[in-house]
């Protein structure tokens, strides 16, 4: 007998096996600049992730420094990689 699923999950499964994408949006803090225009982040559940700036927002990008809050979308396929989609504030 199959274990009971939360329903989260099984919307997580049903929309990998239509192809949809599945975005997963989180806070966090920037903490250091990386070589390539990376950065370490520090999500607010203290885990951290290397990110990189959305290509969308690469034009209109402010310089990020650390101790900046930005909005960042977590990877599918890998919860360590992430891109930054916007600055939320800055801590100066």
């Amino acid at each position: 007998m199959r274990a009971r699923q939360e329903p989260e999950k099984i919307d997580r499964e049903e929309k990998i096996e239509r192809g949809e994408k599945i975005e997963r949006q989180v806070e966090g803090m920037v903490l250091e600049l990386l070589p390539s225009a990376g950065y370490l982040v520090e999500l607010d559940n203290r885990a951290r992730v290397r990110a990189h700036a959305a290509p969308a927002t690469r034009a209109n990008f402010s310089r990020l420094r650390p101790k900046d809050r930005v909005l960042l979308e977590l990877s599918p396929h890998d919860p360590t990689r992430g891109r930054i989609m916007r600055l939320l504030s800055e801590s100066r």
